[in-house]
């Protein structure tokens, strides 16, 4: 059998002729990363921003609440909240000054996810209305539930920042 060359309408290109493509090609290569980093430090920055304006609500919704009914709200003297106390704040969130539905719940969650609030909690025996009454009592499942939360906060908070022990004098000096 004869081997037949193959039919080609291209000749692969020289040496010479790789080099000048890849040279003319390179800048567009290297434009595409600079972009898609100026992208992504864009979006970063939008997220940022988007976060600040939220924590931002959270304060003001959290003011609001201290103001309008400080013997539930009180940041010195934190009490556990009655069950589902978002409705009964909804009829309030009409007045003048009042915040949204959305930062309401916000300000709510961040409130019921504090380490402090959490060790109310599991501590106290009775939820509380907007007045300051006891209304509820905490039962063991919500206390058993408030500790397996306050322990993932804790968890989260320590692979964020791990807690260095300071060296002995023996260390430093040895």
């Amino acid at each position: 059998m004869t081997d037949k060359p193959k039919l080609t309408l291209k000749q692969p290109l020289s040496l010479q002729k790789q080099t000048q493509l890849f040279q003319a090609l390179k800048p567009l290569h290297v434009q595409a990363e600079k972009e898609k980093r100026r992208e992504g430090k864009e979006q970063a920055q939008k997220e940022r921003e988007a976060r600040q304006k939220k924590r931002e609500g959270i304060k003001v919704t959290l003011a609001w609440l201290y103001e309008q009914f400080p013997s539930c709200f009180n940041q010195n003297e934190l009490k556990p909240l009655k069950l589902n106390i978002d409705k009964d704040l909804f009829p309030f969130l009409e007045k003048d000054q009042a915040p949204s539905k959305a930062k309401l719940r916000d300000a709510l969650t961040f409130y019921t996810n504090n380490i402090h609030y959490l060790k109310t909690v599991i501590n106290s025996t009775n939820r509380y209305d907007l007045e300051g009454n006891h209304v509820q009592e905490i039962t063991p499942e919500q206390k058993a539930y408030a500790q397996e939360k306050l322990d993932r906060v804790l968890n989260a908070i320590k692979s964020k920042k791990p807690y260095k022990t300071p060296k002995s004098p023996q260390e430093t000096n040895g």
